[in-house]
């Protein structure tokens, strides 16, 4: 919560009770307040693997006698973790006014800097909220990406080839036709990439076998661990040629809900392994939504918030059980305190004023925290 910053407002009523009484005020005053609601912010991690094709899995079968699992482009998404906070907002239901005109006795206001009721004559001693601190954290984009042996480091695109050519010699008194021929660089076809792609995998597969054998005079320690990594790393991007790979990014977005009755879910967001996070009314994948049970109200009667003389209204908050909810599976429950499930009283402005008393709430619920005389 943000700082309470202390606004103090001197406010006139237009009652008397015996009070000594104020110069006049011939201009009419308001100080607007409001009463605070729980809002909940679920925030989800989300992890995407990518499942990108190998550009040669058709051949895989039958160079390297394996079946790729990746065929075709696809997403498969997880969620990972999911936080629920509460926050508290205005409630737009919950708003008040103390106004003044004519002859007035002072009082007391402290407001939060949301606008919520702290206290009445509470002076310094006012309720200050915690400041609370979040980090943005900017989602991955979504690309499609391609395996492309272009990029390998290891890899030529080129090939050597001898273009016929024929020069004319005299060797023996003879002039002989000789074969000289015109060396020439041409870009590699899919048939030669897939060749010397499959003849380097077993290459590879051959001298790490002679290096775990000690076959090739190779010291044992740093060098032998540096080489047979190497060997690892370039089998892998070989073999992602045909049988594709997958590559996988974590993303984090936050949702707000609000629970406005007792024991009715309401959808946070949606979710499905192959589109990640849709949109509420996408029926067709899985809804993740909270409900409040067990609500609690200590027993009173609700006041109406037009009737009777002025007044501070504040809250006495319900309490109960969020729960989150998978569809019709809990995955967890936790103790909550619910402001806007509970009921709106009043404290009126008379008796705080001459009875000389200071009145301290709970800013973020709206409840009273303390009455005392001054």
């Amino acid at each position: 919560m943000k700082g309470i910053w202390m606004m103090f407002v001197v406010l006139s009523m237009s009652f008397t009770l015996g009070a000594q009484k104020k110069k006049e005020l011939t201009t009419a005053v308001n100080v607007n307040y409001c009463l605070p609601k729980v809002v909940y912010d679920i925030e989800v991690e989300l992890e995407c693997a990518q499942c990108i094709p190998g550009p040669y899995h058709h051949y895989a079968q039958k160079e390297l006698g394996l079946t790729p699992e990746i065929t075709s482009p696809k997403q498969e998404w997880s969620i990972k973790k999911i936080q629920v906070k509460p926050r508290s907002v205005p409630d737009e239901k919950a708003v008040y006014a103390v106004s003044a005109g004519g002859d007035y006795l002072p009082v007391l206001l402290s407001l939060s800097a949301e606008g919520f009721l702290a206290g009445v004559s509470a002076g310094e001693s006012g309720i200050f909220n915690a400041v609370e601190k979040k980090d943005y954290v900017s989602p991955a984009t979504a690309e499609q990406r391609e395996i492309n042996i272009m990029k390998f480091n290891t890899y030529n695109h080129l090939k050597e080839v001898l273009d016929t050519n024929y020069t004319y010699q005299e060797i023996d008194g003879v002039m002989k036709k000789i074969w000289d021929p015109i060396v020439r660089y041409t870009p590699k076809t899919e048939t030669d990439n897939v060749k010397e792609v499959v003849s380097e995998i077993f290459r590879i597969r051959s001298e790490r076998v002679k290096l775990l054998g000690a076959e090739n005079n190779v010291p044992d320690g740093k060098s032998l661990e540096i080489i047979l990594k190497e060997f690892d790393r370039m089998e892998a991007d070989y073999l992602s040629l045909f049988m594709g790979r997958k590559e996988k990014y974590y993303i984090k977005q936050v949702f707000s809900c609000t629970p406005e009755k007792a024991s009715e879910p309401v959808v946070a967001f949606r979710f499905s392994e192959n589109e990640g996070i849709s949109g509420t009314k996408n029926v067709t994948t899985q809804p993740y939504m909270l409900r409040i049970e067990n609500v609690v109200v200590p027993a009173s009667t609700p006041v109406d918030g037009e009737s009777g003389g002025a007044a501070i209204y504040y809250r006495i908050p319900a309490t109960g059980e969020l729960e989150l909810l998978k569809g019709k599976e809990v995955l967890l429950t936790m103790p909550v305190i619910v402001p806007q499930l509970g009921e709106i009283k009043k404290f009126p402005v008379d008796i705080i004023s001459n009875e000389g008393l200071s009145i301290e709430f709970y800013p973020q619920y709206g409840a009273l925290r303390s009455v005392k005389k001054k």
